[in-house]
């Protein structure tokens, strides 16, 4: 059966992709930084602390050595007294068995140091090697996938992103559009315009004789007065 997941928000998984490379970042340099630490601890304890005390122990071996010949000549030379001065001898004879015991007891712990760091290193890299080796190759794989995942569902969205509402819908019409409704055609529209022009003096001159021609019709159903034609009688015009 495939797995599926549910997702909400990409802009989450592309978040997640950048906080995965800076722990993977951060993790590989502390991994590094304790590499480099441990070599470091293990050329101090192997070179360094035990040549050192190692060299320590061959010169303080020699210097308690001179200590006892001067306190043996010392000896030797008052043979004949009653009392032999030899105490500055005995205190530098002691004084260098005790810096040569105090370098041999270092190399002693060194030497047995040695083996626990090395014991410890090993533990350490062993329990690392999971995180190293996923830092190394499976990280980068998880982001690739990761990647991979984010392409496809912004490809999806763009695939199935719903088409913009036409501008009519929106109660808005473009000069273009209202132009497109006024006439079919730039050439229809020419038409029209050259049928008005024809037209146009003929019904200006239409415009003009209507009010002449209501006056007429009025004039016309109005009654006449009454008057005689005939000749007025001489009887009148005399009188």
């Amino acid at each position: 059966m495939a797995e599926s997941a549910k997702v909400l928000s990409i802009q989450s998984l592309k978040d997640f992709r950048v906080a995965l490379v800076t722990f993977t970042e951060e993790a590989r340099n502390a991994l590094g930084g304790v590499d480099m630490e441990l070599k470091r601890m293990r050329d101090w304890l192997e070179r360094d602390q035990l040549s050192y005390w190692q060299m320590q122990v061959k010169r303080r071996h020699e210097a308690m050595m001179m200590a006892r010949t001067e306190l043996y000549r010392r000896r030797i030379s008052q043979q004949g007294s009653d009392a032999i001065s030899d105490t500055e001898q005995k205190e530098a004879l002691k004084e260098a068995q005790r810096r040569l015991r105090i370098a041999e007891e270092k190399v002693e712990a060194v030497k047995k140091l040695i083996p626990i760091f090395h014991h410890a290193m090993a533990e350490y890299v062993s329990r690392a090697a999971p995180l190293t080796d996923h830092l190394s190759g499976g990280v980068d794989k998880s982001l690739g996938s990761l990647t991979k995942m984010i392409d496809s569902l912004e490809a999806y969205l763009a695939l199935n992103a719903p088409a913009a509402p036409p501008v009519e819908s929106m109660g808005v019409s473009s000069p273009g559009m209202t132009s497109a409704r006024v006439g079919s055609s730039p050439a229809g529209a020419g038409a029209d315009a050259r049928d008005q022009t024809e037209a146009g003096p003929d019904q200006d001159q239409g415009k003009d004789d209507a009010p002449a021609q209501a006056a007429d019709a009025a004039h016309d159903s109005s009654p006449l007065p009454e008057t005689s034609t005939a000749p007025q009688s001489n009887q009148e015009h005399d009188s």
